[in-house]
């Protein structure tokens, strides 16, 4: 039991040095305003968002899907922008174990 804690823990301690501290979440937002939703993100947290071209399994009608990368301390202001601006819409938010570019980490030539 101890071995298997032990190499949780130690598995957790070697993600943090090769990936650092800074958790970072992607959200996939599938909505009937997604135009807003993009312009008040934007507005609110200066983040951009790409527009995803997906249709609708049971109905068939296109649809724009927005992919949004966050840092984990900003969910609530994406959840709340979501809410406030179309209810019901459908939001995914999933793990980015690394983001890289503009207001994430740097490119590096030697970076693993």
């Amino acid at each position: 039991l101890y071995g298997i804690v032990a190499l949780y823990i130690s598995t957790l301690v070697m993600d943090k040095v090769l990936y650092g501290l800074d958790q970072s979440k992607v959200a996939y937002i599938v909505t009937a305003r997604p135009q807003e939703i993009a312009a008040e993100i934007d507005r609110q947290m200066d983040r951009g968002a790409t527009f995803l071209h997906g249709e609708g399994s049971f109905s068939g009608q296109d649809k724009l899907v927005l992919m949004c990368a966050f840092k984990q301390r900003e969910i609530a202001a994406i959840k709340a922008a979501v809410k406030g601006l179309d209810p019901t819409a459908f939001l995914i938010v999933c793990d980015a174990h690394e983001v890289l570019g503009e207001g994430f980490r740097d490119y590096k030539k030697d970076d693993l």
